[in-house]
Formats: C-alpha cells, structure tokens, sequence
C-alpha cells in the first residue's frame, strides 16, 4: 500500500453514525500505514472526532440542514485544494457533500450513487437502503467488511477519566447507572418518559447512583418526581459532547434508546443495554465489546418502520418492554 496517501473524509451529520464511521476510519489506517486521514464535519461533532486518533485535521462546516452554503463550500475548496489528496470518501448520500471534493480537484472521489452524484463522484456504488448494517454500508466504499478489530473506540484518557469524575462528582462507593432516554430522530426511538422515573426509582430503591444524561432540559420537568431523591441527580443539558463521552466511561452500567449516546457509550467499553423501537438492531447495532451489554428489541410485525413518530399511534414496540425486563437484564451487570 503506498504509504503517503492522503484521505478527505465527509463524515456524516448524526452522532450516532459518526461513532459508526471510525470503523471505517480504523480500516484505512490499517491498508494505508503511514497515510494521513481529514475529515470535514459540523462543528457541534469536532469535540467528539478529536477522541478519534486516526484524525490528522478536521475543518469545520457549517452550514444548516436543507441550506447549499455554496459560498462556504467554494471558499473550503480552495483551502483543501492545496492539501494534495489522494482519495476522498463522502459518506453523506446529498449531492451538495460531494461538491468539495470535486472543486478540490482530488482525484478519486468515492461515494454511493444517489442524486445525481455520478456528476461529482467518479468511483461509486450502488445505493440500496438498509441492505446493509450502517458500518458495512460505509466499509463498503473502501472494499472492507465490520469485524472486532475494526470496532469503534474513543481514545478515553485515564488522567481525564478522573478530573471527570471529581468534577461531576462521582461516588464510585456506590454503582453509578447513567440513564440515557433522548433519541432526537423522533418519540418513536423514545421510550415513554414515566418508564424512566420507574425505573431510575427502582434503581434508587436498590442503592445505586443514578444519573439522566442528555441535553433536553425540557425533559427535567418529566423526571421531576424522582430528581428530588438524594441519588438521582440530571445531567440533562449540562454537558457536551465531550463531558458526555467521559462520564458514559466511568458508568457501571448504562441503559439507553437507539441513539448518539448508545453509540458513544458502546466505544467507551461500558455495560449497556440498549432499548429499540422503531429503528433496527440488525441495521445501527451498538458496536460493543462481546459480553458488555445486550439490545432490548421486540421485533413485531409492525417493526421496524423507521418513521420518526409511530405511524400506528400505540407504540408497541416500545410499550412492549417493561421495567421489569430492563431490571432484570441489568442486575448481571450490577452484581
């Protein structure tokens, strides 16, 4: 493999799917040794691909959902033109992700083909949706397949660990469970609310120390009944993406819907039982060591529908698993 490549990489928008692509970042280091990897991203994604070490550089994008900013891509180009990629990897599927790489003049650009791309791209793929899990979908771009060694973990510093730990003031006398119910695609990833105020009084009951972490302050209303118990405290928007990313490393045990927090929690090499309702496990499994968690998902006839609200109203997917199952399944890991 020539040693001196250089990769563009277009990381994705979501957080959860950022987590996804280090795997593929993981797999170019290992073809390419020497190779240099940069990454374009939004800017609330910078602090959480700075605890990826395959990244050299990343340059921020800021332009919002639905926007072209063609200003802002034009003036990128003529920075990165200079920079001599070899490749270019756009993992997005929008025409406009694939327009920095064609005015930088890198020489392979590759992609799946969809929205006209094939005018930008000039190595593609043919895009079928959810054929694929998400992690192969973008290996795929590169001719590599999801195994363990490919598996995404953040570079989780031991010093930072602990100034996290006194900083938020974690009690390690006790077991610290981390409670993770947002999901911002939509209510149907969402468990209901008043499932969390059982259960986080259920763990109280047995104990333990149980933290709300997310960023809807919104949702402090919900949980109020059970934030007035002495172990139960909310994180919920006081955190970002780092802090997050930390605090879900020093958890004992964290239960959470299909969302970024899942995937982040499953790089970090933390217990975690993850709650599926309408997404799939087959497609966005958390990418966990062997033996450190398991996936809670009912699979009904109705499931998976990958629709943002339940277009059924009753959410069976989700009112289908109790309280009483994710208690159970989560004192093996408490013990």
């Amino acid at each position: 493999m020539n040693d001196t490549e250089r990769f563009l990489i277009i990381a994705p928008s979501w957080i959860g799917d950022s987590i996804i692509f280090q795997s593929l970042l993981i797999s170019i280091k290992d073809k390419h040794k020497g190779s240099t990897i940069d990454v374009i991203a939004k800017p609330e994604l910078i602090e959480l691909l700075k605890l990826m070490p395959q990244i050299n550089q990343i340059y921020p994008l800021d332009i919002d959902h639905g926007i072209l900013g063609l200003a802002k891509r034009i003036n990128l180009a003529k920075i990165l033109s200079s920079k001599n990629y070899t490749q270019s990897v756009i993992l997005p599927n929008s025409f406009k992700s694939a327009i920095i790489p064609w005015l930088s003049k890198i020489p392979i650009r590759i992609g799946y083909n969809k929205e006209l791309r094939f005018l930008l791209i000039n190595k593609s793929y043919k895009f079928i949706k959810y054929e694929d899990k998400m992690v192969d979908r973008y290996l795929k771009l590169i001719g590599e397949k999801y195994s363990e060694k490919l598996r995404p973990q953040l570079n989780i510093e031991q010093d930072t660990k602990e100034v996290y730990k006194k900083k938020y003031l974690l009690n390690n006398s006790k077991k610290n469970i981390f409670l993770c119910p947002e999901a911002e695609y939509g209510t149907a990833k969402r468990w209901p609310n008043n499932n969390w105020v059982e259960l986080a009084s259920a763990y109280e009951s047995h104990n333990y120390n149980i933290y709300f972490l997310g960023k809807d302050m919104k949702l402090n209303d919900k949980y109020k009944e059970v934030l007035q118990k002495k172990s139960v405290v909310s994180l919920i928007g006081k955190t970002n993406i780092k802090d997050a990313s930390y605090l879900l490393a020093l958890a004992d045990l964290i239960i959470s819907n299909d969302s970024g927090l899942m995937h982040i929690a499953a790089s970090v090499n933390s217990n975690l039982i993850s709650i599926f309702g309408s997404s799939s496990p087959f497609y966005t499994p958390p990418l966990m060591k062997e033996n450190l968690g398991e996936v809670i998902y009912k699979g009904l006839e109705c499931s998976p529908c990958f629709k943002r609200e339940c277009p059924l109203i009753h959410l069976n997917c989700l009112n289908s698993i109790s309280v009483d199952e994710i208690l159970k399944k989560s004192m093996k890991y408490l013990n």
